[in-house]
């Protein structure tokens, strides 16, 4: 990882802690300063006027943590899919992945084939949880020694991540010093690698 590449990632990280903070502005005093999601009409503007106001400004908020929370946690996939690819091969799923991982995985996939709706994806990997993909490091650390600096460090900052991940999967406010913590501990993730 280059000092150009966490450069960027540290500006993107701090713009978007100054979009969490216009929203909190525009909350606050009640006003919109443009700074809200341009919606599109459709088949959701059917019903979604009818939703409290209250309600729909939480969501436009919490929109911006669920856009890094969607981009951390499929970048850490992307990375383990190529780390492990590189280093296991095209096998690396079976010869690299926890049992318990590819237990709860295949589970996982039956359920939704069964469901009756769109599968998400054809990649396993697309069906673990954000604290299996720490599991999936963890159990390869040697793999990863050249990007993560240190086992410790990385397993503080995942709980820490998958704990505020929390209420943003399952459509709660975060209180604002948890944003600050979100941030801070995304800011820590990229820290953590050399």
């Amino acid at each position: 990882m280059t000092s150009g590449s966490n450069q960027i990632r540290l500006f993107a990280l701090n713009n978007l802690a100054i979009e969490a903070a216009v929203q909190r502005v525009e909350r606050d005093l009640g006003v919109d300063l443009g700074h809200l999601p341009v919606t599109e009409s459709g088949p959701d503007e059917t019903y979604y006027p009818q939703f409290d106001e209250k309600i729909r400004r939480e969501a436009s908020e919490m929109s911006a943590h669920y856009r890094v929370f969607y981009c951390l946690e499929n970048a850490i996939r992307s990375l383990i899919t190529e780390v492990l690819f590189e280093k296991h091969n095209e096998d690396w799923w079976n010869s690299a992945v926890p049992e318990s991982v590819k237990t709860h995985v295949s589970a996982t996939q039956k359920k939704e084939a069964e469901s009756g709706i769109a599968i998400r994806s054809q990649e396993p990997i697309d069906y673990t949880t954000f604290g299996e993909l720490g599991e999936i490091i963890k159990s390869n650390w040697s793999d990863f020694t050249d990007i993560f600096q240190n086992i410790k460090a990385l397993e503080k900052v995942i709980a820490t991540l998958n704990v505020l991940r929390g209420p943003i999967a399952h459509c709660k406010p975060l209180a604002e010093d948890e944003v600050v913590r979100l941030h801070l501990s995304v800011r820590d993730w990229f820290r953590s690698m050399g």
